[in-house]
Order: C-alpha cells, then sequence, then structure tokens
C-alpha cells in the first residue's frame, strides 16, 4: 500500500519536476538570445552596420564544388569578439575559408552561448558536406533570418531581411522598426547549423514547397541543401526568436504565415497585429 501512495506521488511529482526543468533551459536560451543581441549591437555600434551572414555570396560551389576557395565565415563568428570571446575569434583565420584546415580547432569548440540546453542532438555534424573534412564542426542552435524566401536570399540586391551574405543593414536602414523585424530564430537542426559555417548561416520565413505552412518546427524545411529544420525548438509549442532591439519572442507553430513573414522584412510597410503573436 505505502509503495502504491509513493509511485501515485512520483507519477503526480513527475511532470512538475519536467516542467520546471524546461522553465528553466527555456530561460537559459533566452539569455543566450539576448547575449547575442547584445553582441550584435556592439558589432553595429562599432562597424555601423550588421554583419553578414556570411562573407561570401551564396554560391553552389560551397556545397558541389570547392568551397575551400571561397571564405564562408559567419555572423556567429563575426561577432565573438562582442560575446566575450575574443581568444576564440583570434584562433580563426579568416584568410582562409572556414572550412580549412587552419580553422579546424576553433571550428572544434562548442560555444555554450551559441547552443540551447533543450536541443537534443549531437554536438557536431554528420553532414558529409562537413564531415568530408572533419568530423568535429561544432553545431550552434542560432540562425539568422535572412529573407522571406529562397529566390533572394542569396541576392545582396534582393534580400529583404536583415542578416544574409554579403550583408550591410545598418539599423536605420530597418524602417519597420527593429522591435518589429526578426534578426536571429532558434534552430533545431543537426546537420547543417555548423557555428563557424556561413552557407547555411541565414535561413527563410517561408517553404518553397509548401506556399501556407509556417516553417516554425516545420519538418522537412528545406532540400537544396537539405535541412530538416529552419527556424525551430525543442520548447514545446514553438522556438524563440531574437529582434533587432534585443527582445526576445517566443514565437508559437501557430503564427499565421503572413505575419511571420512580415516579421522578417525589414522594410516591408506591413501592420503587425500583436494578438498573432501571442
Amino acid at each position: 500500500m505505502v509503495i502504491a501512495i509513493i509511485g501515485i506521488l512520483i507519477a503526480l511529482l513527475l511532470p512538475a519536476v519536467q516542467a520546471a526543468r524546461e522553465a528553466a533551459r527555456r530561460a537559459t536560451c533566452t539569455n543566450n538570445m539576448k547575449q547575442i543581441g547584445l553582441a550584435l549591437h556592439g558589432y553595429t555600434t562599432a562597424l555601423e552596420t550588421f554583419p553578414p551572414s556570411s562573407t561570401s555570396a551564396g554560391d553552389e560551389s560551397e556545397w558541389y564544388g570547392d568551397p575551400l576557395k571561397l571564405h564562408i565565415h559567419s555572423w556567429r563568428s563575426l561577432i565573438l569578439p562582442f560575446m566575450e570571446l575574443s581568444t576564440l575569434h583570434d584562433q580563426i583565420d579568416f584568410s582562409v575559408s572556414s572550412l580549412a584546415k587552419a580553422n579546424e580547432p576553433a571550428a572544434s569548440q562548442i560555444i555554450d552561448s551559441y547552443r540551447c540546453p533543450s536541443y537534443t542532438g549531437p554536438d557536431f555534424s554528420t553532414d558529409p558536406h562537413f564531415t568530408r573534412y572533419s568530423a568535429t564542426y561544432a553545431i550552434a542552435n542560432y540562425v539568422a533570418m535572412g529573407a522571406t524566401n529562397e529566390d533572394i536570399i542569396g541576392v545582396p540586391a534582393k534580400a529583404d531581411g536583415i542578416i544574409y551574405p554579403l550583408s550591410h543593414i545598418r539599423p536605420a536602414d530597418v524602417s519597420d522598426g527593429l522591435s518589429h523585424t526578426m534578426v536571429v530564430a532558434e534552430t533545431r537542426e543537426e546537420k547543417m547549423m555548423v557555428w563557424i559555417h556561413g552557407g547555411t548561416s541565414a535561413i527563410i520565413s517561408s517553404i518553397a514547397a509548401i506556399s501556407n505552412q509556417t516553417p516554425v518546427n516545420y519538418a522537412p524545411y528545406y532540400t537544396n541543401p537539405f535541412c530538416k529544420y529552419g527556424p525551430s525548438g525543442e520548447h514545446p509549442g514553438g522556438a524563440m526568436h531574437l529582434m533587432g532591439d534585443g527582445s526576445v519572442r517566443f514565437i508559437t507553430e501557430e503564427i499565421p504565415l503572413k505575419t511571420y513573414i512580415a516579421l522578417c522584412t525589414r522594410n516591408g510597410g506591413e501592420t503587425i497585429v500583436e494578438k498573432d503573436l501571442d
């Protein structure tokens, strides 16, 4: 009888314990994004623009040709000094590819501030695009929101987000308002989100193959290169997003696609309905 009562008590307490642990992990994830927000603003103060998602243009050769001929350094690498990680930044040779042998020691470092504690995937990418060079390219769980669709994200003259390949967007260029424009989304992608690599360091706010599907936690998200997840998280029901003003929002899977796309554009002139964000 006593054992049965203990079992019932444990069954009742376990969900509460799990909820408390998830709340703590979610708070840590929020703090990570706030730290990234402060670093982005430190970068823009020093250089007068937000960093590009990649120091090279979007180019198929980074996947099917010789990526060692391209620099492909990510925004996450560029802001390291403003994350109080200058020592790691100094280990990176920005004059060669992010995938070059010289950068493997830095690329293998797991950066706690770039990892959500709710993430349960591997520490290192197992995708052949990376393992052909090294088995220890560390994963990040935060990615830039670069554009609304795949046709323009790699075209600097057309991309409509804030951080995308070869971008140089100033805070003053964000006419929609920094508080209503996303700069970074959480992601649970296990293979393609290598923190040092710029090739997949920006994503889009829509899914090319499905015109009416909000991409938050939707899989498969992208096919070329294949990413199972785009904006996503292992927090129940949604994912954390960093806005241009440094605030952090938990955006749910139920957000209307139109609103989500509007939050990605820097100067679309859309009206954001606050209740759609709840």
